[in-house]
């Protein structure tokens, strides 16, 4: 996972529907990344989805084609994709970060896995520090005044 990368992970209930608008949906709200109006976002993973499936990937000028927004607004989209792991560019286009969902998520998964496991480290460290703090370099415990 990149420095710049932040994973937001909301806890949303279950879609009402499982048809596969609903689902592009539901994962843009559980990654926090629908807006205002709660429909481009699922467009635009629609979009890329299917064309990192096919290998095509997608560019920004044809999304701005087919969302008739702004391509500024749809750059800035695509931005927090990536900002967030699930897609990268690759020249003028973007894909999954993996081939489909599911492989995409098991490697966000490892990155959130990985980092936790750094943080684990770092708050052994921390609890090191304060325990010898309390308790002294000799392990005995400061008396209070």
């Amino acid at each position: 996972m990149s420095n710049a990368e932040k994973i937001v992970i909301r806890t949303v209930g279950k879609p009402r529907n499982e048809g596969v608008d609903d689902l592009y949906g539901w994962f843009c709200e559980v990654f926090d990344l629908s807006g205002k109006g709660r429909e481009m976002e699922p467009q635009i993973l629609k979009e890329i989805v299917g064309s990192s499936m096919t290998g095509k990937g997608v560019t920004s000028l044809s999304l701005y084609k087919k969302l008739s927004v702004p391509r500024s607004t749809v750059i800035y989209h695509l931005n927090r994709f990536i900002s967030m792991g699930l897609v990268v560019r690759k020249g003028r286009r973007y894909y999954l970060r993996s081939g489909d969902m599911e492989s995409t998520l098991q490697e966000l998964q490892e990155d959130v896995l990985r980092e936790f496991n750094r943080m684990i480290e770092f708050a052994e460290m921390l609890d090191k520090s304060i325990e010898d703090v309390f308790y002294g370099r000799k392990g005995k415990r400061y008396q209070e005044r």
